[in-house]
């Protein structure tokens, strides 16, 4: 499989370059030279590259003239033709508006007809990650194209679907349904929890699927990321927690993390209990857009992570964009940009103050608490309204201080260009945020002053939910420990730093028993 995965690989760099040496290929690909001439050599006898120059001077270049059947896929956004994405060797590419598509366009995809030798970012970041692509990549022998795959995606981030352009049936108008407006049921869509949020429902999904370990292409989450994920609903009659039934077209309105996919992470229990956590003390007391979450007892003393899909309502799709998309960056460079660089989008697309104050305390927390995974995936944009933008309701935050202690970065990207830190920022990096947002400094100081206050005051509360969630299941207090140490850890940093004395805040140290 990892020779198929690694010819498709190079198949997709001569799609992005229109010539290649293999000097420049062992670059991209980090293979020998030997393996390297042998891809080539295979590559050549399918007719899909051709050899030109002496040896010493020679480079391989796509071959125009073979004979391929085009690969042309509708795109529809919740169930309307928006318009068509194909993809052949003599062409790449190719992404075109419908002539009476009269909606918004997408980010990155500005033009009429847009084309590309490499797969549109747009669409890119939305077929899974890592191994979970490569396995999705091969079906029955065959690799497919990244085009082919998205045809299978089922319940991805958003409100995109694709059909191939032969099998395609337009609706009526009366077909197509209105959407309710976002924000008039955001609060239903988001619901409320508690922390520790326990649920006692049963999971009705085999532990094979569970684990991960199932080679059913079907039974796993289409949604993008590395993380292993299940599409599920809650059957509150029953007390279950069910697959999908995506043969009946059913809406996945929730999504159930079972397994750490991170082999680095050995206490797997606290990574359920680490995500629940950060995001209810975001949601309850930052008073942050944070959708319900919950942890269920799994196998053997394991935990599973439940949330429910804010972007799903009563079978209806809302429309929204992580900032690779936005930033037109691929999947694999997501850390490969600025915090900076991603409020500076922020404020270009979003108009509503108060949604670019929750990002800056987003921000603000995101250092307090070492969300050392943060990266350009990880925040998102949701349509809230007609042609109006506002921050995603967070997700996918976690402290990797609990694995990496000290050692652990506050973002997973860097906070500018010029300034590359991932840590320890001062009272003006916080102002430089505020300002790229169009914050006052006041107001700035404000939320500053706010945001770790609270972080002072009620995460204690946090920690001894843990302490005695721990003490009641028999498990270690490991967790609760380490979120101690995070907690005054923060403090002595902030103090430290002269965050604490510019907002008038005290250094704050707590110790349990």
């Amino acid at each position: 499989m990892k020779k198929r995965v690694k010819l498709e690989e190079i198949k997709r760099l001569f799609e992005a370059y229109e010539k290649l040496t293999v000097k420049e290929l062992r670059e991209y690909t980090n293979l020998t030279e030997r393996t390297l001439r042998n891809y080539l050599v295979e590559l050549a006898k399918e007719g899909l590259i051709v050899a030109i120059g002496a040896t010493n001077r020679r480079y391989y270049q796509r071959n125009y003239a073979i004979d391929e059947e085009p690969i042309v896929v509708m795109v529809l956004q919740n169930g309307k033709q928006v318009g068509t994405l194909s993809f052949s060797y003599a062409k790449g590419y190719q992404f075109g508006y419908n002539l009476d598509f009269k909606g918004e366009r997408f980010p990155s995809l500005p033009e009429p007809i847009n084309r590309s030798y490499a797969l549109f970012t747009l669409f890119e970041n939305l077929i899974p990650e890592n191994t979970r692509r490569e396995r999705l990549l091969l079906k029955d022998g065959k690799i497919l194209n990244p085009i082919e795959l998205l045809l299978e995606l089922d319940n991805t981030h958003g409100n995109l679907d694709f059909v191939r352009l032969t099998s395609f049936v337009q609706k009526s108008e009366n077909e197509i349904q209105k959407i309710p407006n976002w924000k008039q049921v955001k609060s239903i869509i988001l619901d409320e929890n508690s922390y520790v949020n326990l649920l006692n429902y049963r999971v009705d999904i085999s532990l094979e699927s569970l684990k991960g370990a199932s080679k059913n292409r079907e039974l796993y989450s289409s949604l993008s990321g590395y993380q292993h994920k299940l599409d599920v609903n809650i059957d509150h009659k029953t007390k279950s927690i069910v697959r999908a039934n995506r043969a009946k077209g059913e809406l996945a309105h929730y999504l159930l993390k079972p397994y750490a996919s991170d082999r680095r992470i050995k206490n797997t229990p606290y990574l359920a209990l680490n995500e629940h956590l950060f995001m209810s003390f975001a949601k309850n007391e930052l008073k942050l857009d944070v959708p319900f979450s919950a942890v269920l007892l799994g196998e053997n003393r394991d935990f599973y992570f439940l949330t429910k899909r804010y972007d799903r309502y009563k079978g209806y799709k809302y429309n929204q964009y992580d900032f690779a998309q936005q930033l037109d960056i691929e999947s694999d460079e997501k850390y490969d940009i600025s915090i900076i660089s991603i409020l500076q989008k922020f404020v270009s697309i979003v108009r509503n103050q108060k949604s670019r104050e929750h990002l800056y305390i987003f921000m603000i927390y995101s250092s307090l608490i070492k969300h050392g995974d943060l990266h350009a995936k990880n925040i998102g944009l949701i349509e809230s309204g007609k042609k109006t933008w506002e921050l995603a309701p967070l997700y996918d935050i976690i402290s990797t201080y609990i694995y990496e202690g000290r050692k652990s970065d506050d973002f997973g990207i860097g906070f500018d260009y010029k300034n590359p830190k991932k840590r320890k920022l001062r009272y003006k990096e916080y102002l430089q945020m505020a300002e790229v947002l169009k914050l006052p400094p006041q107001k700035a100081k404000s939320l500053l002053r706010e945001t770790i206050k609270r972080f002072q005051v009620y995460f204690p509360k946090y920690i001894k939910a843990t302490k005695a969630f721990e003490e009641q299941l028999g498990y270690s207090t490991k967790l609760s420990k380490k979120l101690v140490s995070l907690y005054n850890e923060k403090n002595i940093e902030f103090d430290k730093l002269g965050v604490l004395d510019e907002v008038g805040l005290k250094r704050e140290m707590i110790w349990l028993q």
